[in-house]
């Protein structure tokens, strides 16, 4: 795998990337210098996300970024199509997540129009504690949780209308007979027509979980072709990728999206896990100092907006052992 492959697998598979190395992808991802190996990965990356985590991408980014500094050329910058992004930055993709630049010498600038496409991938990043709303260009509508990535063309003009998500989304897809709705995950592929439903696809998490409220869902696990499951509203499907498996259970369906308004639904959800969401959530750091709430399990269905000193009370209430200090963003777990 080549450095830049890497580093891209690493980049878009973790949260607790520093702004100083974000800002340095970016600029790498969109550096006009013509860049074959950058093209393939992102080609690469659209379809499948897989990276060892001890990876010392910080170095390896070094060494690829040293490769492209003496490579110099007149460029020209055009793009037919240009959508607001979530959070700070651009980042087109064209063709598949190839690069938005193209390079033409003076005498071909008269014929910057004819090539470049008029289809772009855009991406949306929702931040930690923020949610995100998003409208595709079938008309269907996507929020975005906090710490979650969509990808999308800015047309759909393929037989289906495909996206990918890294990290919660829910979907209500715009009806369309003709064109199937496809979200792909690092470890799922969704289909449908015209439904709503939720999916929390965290690369961090041990499991990812597909959660219909109405219409009807055909789910693939990306490592088993050979099979497909379909869900019915209030049917939820979790796979877990390190046993390989898949259940499936009768749920509240709409517990499952209350994120969306502000809500926090926790049922059976182990304390470590309870506390990466809440991470997401508001936005901080918890660091957690003792051992023994490994194996605790939460139930509780917090109401809209709860303050994160609320979050806290009510948890020691339900576990009153339970000892911490909110500093500002940082929370302390003895």
């Amino acid at each position: 795998m080549s450095y830049i492959k890497q580093i891209l697998d690493y980049f878009f598979k973790h949260d607790e990337i520093s702004d100083n190395l974000k800002s340095r992808v970016y600029h790498r991802l969109v550096n006009p210098c013509k860049d074959m190996e950058r093209d393939e990965a992102l080609k690469q990356l659209w379809n499948e996300i897989d990276v060892d985590s001890s990876l010392e991408w910080e170095k390896s980014y070094d060494e690829v970024e040293a490769t492209i500094h003496n490579k110099k050329k007149k460029t020209i910058y055009s793009l037919h199509y240009c959508m607001r992004i979530a959070a700070v930055w651009f980042f087109p993709f064209i063709m598949l997540c190839t690069s938005a630049y193209f390079y033409f010498n003076n005498e071909d600038m008269n014929e910057v129009d004819k090539l470049v496409p008029e289809i772009s991938y855009v991406q949306y990043y929702a931040p930690a504690g923020k949610r995100e709303q998003v409208i595709l260009p079938d008309g269907s509508t996507v929020w975005l949780n906090s710490g979650s990535t969509l990808i999308f063309p800015s047309t759909f003009s393929t037989s289906d209308r495909g996206v990918y998500l890294m990290g919660e989304g829910f979907f209500d897809v715009a009806k369309d007979s003709l064109h199937p709705f496809v979200v792909n995950t690092h470890f799922m592929k969704l289909q449908v027509l015209g439904t709503t439903f939720n999916i929390s696809a965290y690369p961090d998490d041990i499991q990812t979980k597909a959660t219909l409220e109405t219409g009807a869902l055909k789910i693939n696990i990306k490592n088993d072709t050979t099979k497909s499951y379909y869900l019915q509203p209030d049917n939820q499907l979790v796979y877990t990728p390190s046993l390989n498996k898949v259940e499936q259970f009768n749920v509240q369906a709409s517990d499952y999206s209350d994120w969306r308004m502000g809500g926090l639904y926790f049922n059976n959800t182990k304390f470590g896990d309870v506390m990466s969401i809440i991470e997401r959530t508001y936005g901080v750091k918890i660091h957690i100092r003792n051992s023994l709430y490994n194996e605790q399990k939460v139930y509780v269905h917090y109401n809209k907006n709860e303050s994160l000193e609320n979050i806290f009370h009510i948890l020691k209430i339900m576990i009153p052992e339970l000892d911490y200090k909110i500093s500002e963003n940082i929370v302390y777990i003895e």
